[in-house]
Formats: structure tokens, sequence, C-alpha cells
């Protein structure tokens, strides 16, 4: 339990880490990796290129801060948090070193000095924040870990099947090295890839979702022209390994919604296909499902073939917009005046993924068009964020 002088000291922070959060953000990154270099076994290294990762920290931190009198609003981010901890490894160790380097990072930005009151309430502050992600996350471990077939950490898994799906995605089948089960998995969850070093130096994570709903584990990966982990999946084979974490996440089919709807850009269609097989295995039929597809053009449709089959054999409704190239619903983007018309329910559950432009712009047209928060659900890919 927070002191009411330390509540009062870091709310009356609030200002400064408006005015300097990115700052001292970036700043405790570089100091962090520079005293412990390890820890880039487990942090996206892509993500510290550039300020993807400090910008989000520094709005956490600010989130934190300005709520630390009423803690119950932050529960949903610190649940979505703890879930990305824990699929690529996070430990009670880690907590202390993070949280060095943090208030090194306050105290040099804002240039305080030693044990000056901001210092000493944002150092209890901080302690009690990690205790909550400590014991969020190692609730995380343990059901994981007794689950049937569940494990902890990471787990060597043998690429079955590879499906080419566009020029730059491909779908990979996996299967359990072991040949023992396998935990389930809720529609929408992720798993992380485990890559270890290639250059002698530091393993990379990537958080991938998977992309079918059922009894098997499929992952479906974009090759990114400049990434550090993508182009090397793409060059794995049929009975290759790859290390995978147990599944994690909270973007999900909501259990009380009357109706479900999907819109996925791009890539961003592998949470939400499995999330519609999901939907249809629980739907019997009895209301339909619509399901929005945005691409670049035909050829760059994901699960093109599955789509069509469920479209044509349940109750299934596919509208395709194309930004290039004729076939699709919608030529360009998606408008205001489409989404209007397709989503006539507006008290339907809206799922929707993809690039974060597209996602930015689309919840500003599903708010436009009557849509309340609480009925929109997205998943970021990459440090997390608010749209």
């Amino acid at each position: 339990m927070l002191s009411t002088q330390t509540i009062s000291v870091v709310k009356s922070t609030v200002p400064l880490l408006q005015e300097h959060g990115l700052e001292i953000t970036s700043t405790f990154y570089k100091q962090l990796f520079e005293e412990n270099p390890q820890l880039l076994n487990i942090f996206n290294r892509s993500n510290q290129r550039d300020t993807s990762q400090s910008s989000a920290l520094a709005d956490a931190i600010l989130a934190y801060a300005s709520n630390i009198d009423n803690l119950e609003a932050l529960l949903p981010a610190v649940s979505h948090i703890a879930n990305k901890h824990a699929s690529i490894g996070i430990e009670k160790e880690h907590y202390p070193l993070v949280g060095a380097s943090l208030l090194s990072a306050i105290q040099k930005v804002l240039d305080l000095p030693d044990q000056h009151p901001a210092l000493i309430a944002w150092k209890e502050a901080y302690e009690a924040l990690a205790q909550i992600f400590i014991d969020a996350e190692a609730n995380l471990y343990k059901t994981s870990e007794e689950s049937d077939g569940g494990w902890q950490g990471y787990r060597p898994f043998i690429i079955t099947d590879i499906r080419q799906e566009t020029p730059d995605v491909k779908t990979l089948i996996l299967q359990p090295k072991d040949n023992k089960k396998v935990k389930g998995f809720l529609a929408g969850q992720y798993v992380s890839i485990k890559l270890p070093a290639s250059d002698g130096q530091h393993d990379a994570i990537r958080q991938y979702s998977l992309s079918d709903w059922g009894g098997h584990y499929q992952i479906t990966v974009k090759e990114e022209a400049k990434g550090e982990v993508s182009p090397n999946i793409h060059s794995h084979t049929v009975g290759s390994e790859l290390l995978l974490s147990p599944p994690f996440g909270e973007f999900t089919l909501n259990p009380d919604a009357k109706k479900h709807v999907f819109i996925s850009g791009g890539v961003g269609i592998t949470p939400l296909f499995s999330m519609l097989k999901q939907a249809v295995s629980l739907n019997n039929q009895q209301d339909e499902l619509l399901f929005i597809e945005c691409c670049r053009s035909a050829e760059y449709q994901i699960f093109k073939e599955q789509l069509t089959s469920l479209a044509n054999n349940a109750s299934v409704q596919l509208k395709q917009v194309f930004e290039h190239g004729p076939g699709g619903d919608l030529n360009g983007r998606l408008t205001l005046e489409a989404l209007d018309e397709w989503l006539d329910d507006k008290s339907a559950h809206v799922y929707f993924c993809g690039p974060m432009p597209f996602m930015k712009e689309l919840k500003k047209l599903l708010n436009s068009i009557g849509f309340a928060d609480e009925h929109l659900h997205y998943e970021i890919f990459g440090p997390t964020a608010a749209l």
C-alpha cells in the first residue's frame, strides 16, 4: 500500500513526465542495455532503433503516475503487458535491474540530487508496480505449466509443412519435437519464437499469432525486407526446428457478444482468421458473421481459399477491399460509407488488426458511425500502445 505522501509526490511529477517522458525512457533504455547486455536476449532490438519502445514506455509511466491513486483503472493494461512479458520470459530478477536504470534516468534527465523526494517516492511507486507485474506473471507461468500439455520457457517444435500464402507470406505448420500433447489456446492468442543468436551475440524473440484454430499450432509470417527475424524464419524448411513459448494474450472473442465483426489489414489477418474459425464453431449457424479483408490486391490475399470456403459453407459474409486491381467488393481504401452500410448492427463487437496507420484510421471511422470503444477490440504488433 503506497503512502499518501508517495501518491502525492508521484502525481506532482505528471507535468514533468509529460514534458520529459520520452527523454527519460530513451536514457533509460540506453543505460539498461549498457549495464545489462544480457537483457538484449529478451528485448526486441528493432524497437530500440526508433522511438516506438521508448514512446510506449513513456506513455505507460505517465499513465501510472496519473492513476496512482486509482490503480484499478490500470488493471486491463497491466494484464495485457503481463501476457507479453510472460511470452518472452521476463522473470522476477529482471525488475530490480529495470528499476535501477529507470530511477537513474529520472534523476539524470530531471537533474535531481540524491535523496530528492521525487526519487524516494518513485522508488516506492516502482517497487509496488513491479510486484504487481511479478505476481501477475508468476500466475501466468504457473497456469501455463500446470495446464494439460503446457510448459514454461521455450519448447522445440518441428516444421511439418509450409504453405506459400502470398509472394511475401508463408504459413508454417508446427508439431512438438517430443510428439507429446500441446496446451490448448484461445483464438487470437500468440506464441513467441526464439531464434538462438546467429551473430554470436544475442538471441532474437518475436511474437506471432497462432493463425488457425483447432488442434494444431501454426504461424503465418510476412517477410520484412529489413527484418531481423522474419527472413530467417522464411529460410527454414520442412523438418527445421523452432523454439516456441506457450500461448499467451488477451485479444480473444468476447464471450458476451451477440454478434462478431472482423476487419483485417494485410498480415493483421493472422489472429482474426483464427478468431473467425472459433466463432464459426460456436455460432451453430444462428447468426451471420462478417469478415472484411483489406489488402493490396487479390494476389496478396492471405488464407484466400479458406476464407472462400467458409463464406460458401458457413454463416460467414465475406467482404474484400483491394487497394489495387479488380475483384474486390470495394477498390481503394475502406471508407466510412462502406463501413456504415456493411456494419448495420452498431451493437456488434468489432475485432481488427493490421498496420498501425490502418488501425488508427479504422478506429476513428468506427467511432464516427456509432461504435463505442468498449465494443472495439484490437491487437498491436510491437510495443504496447493506444490508438
